[in-house]
């Protein structure tokens, strides 16, 4: 039974450099606190781990390949796990946006699935990627433990679809920068079944 379960680690980036801006298409560096937060963490040998796949932004993919090759595990740089593209929001900070855009940005934190950023990706394509992505790790790893190396939406619609929480909860979930979310994923004859172990562990 053991070797049907996978058990990936969603590892939230550190905070960047850009600083407290919606940064979804942008490739920003992490600061050097983090850096030093990460590595600390997940320096040190570990036999947790079977893979890295990551998002290809800068502020996944630079501790990634750091971590991947200290550690000796392949890697994988997947599109799907990109952060949602906030559109005309890219770069602002939400103090900024509340200037230009009020009631959108009201409605976005209400509910991220009801309204799209000006010029953003709709939410629906964005939640469609990101489960693919799921979908496909839990087959693709069986037997295997994987860290996911990713950003902070990605990571709450990955829980809500487990957990099956309405979208109205979706930012209720909160993702601290360098935290790290466990699940397990067994698949036998009679489906899929996904479970979280645990939320937020440092």
């Amino acid at each position: 039974m053991a070797n049907n379960f996978t058990h990936i680690g969603l590892l939230q980036h550190g905070a960047v450099e850009a600083g407290d801006v919606f940064c979804g298409e942008l490739d920003t560096p992490l600061t050097k606190a983090s850096w030093k937060q990460l590595k600390q963490a997940f320096g040190r040998a570990s036999p947790d781990w079977d893979a890295v796949v990551t998002s290809p932004r800068m502020q996944c993919a630079a501790f990634a390949e750091w971590f991947a090759q200290k550690q000796d595990l392949p890697l994988v740089r997947d599109e799907r796990l990109r952060e949602i593209h906030f559109g005309e929001w890219e770069g602002r900070n939400p103090q900024d946006v509340m200037t230009t855009h009020p009631e959108a940005l009201a409605q976005w934190w209400l509910n991220p699935a009801q309204v799209s950023p000006p010029s953003g990706e709709s939410f629906g394509d964005f939640r469609a990627r990101v489960l693919d992505a799921w979908t496909e790790m839990g087959r693709a790893y069986r037997g295997e433990r994987v860290l996911v190396v990713t950003h902070a939406l990605v990571i709450r619609v990955i829980i809500a679809h487990v957990l099956q929480m309405s979208d109205e909860r979706l930012l209720a979930l909160n993702i601290e920068y360098g935290a790290l979310t466990r699940l397990r994923v067994l698949r036998d004859r009679s489906g899929e079944w996904a479970s979280l172990l645990v939320h937020g562990c440092g």
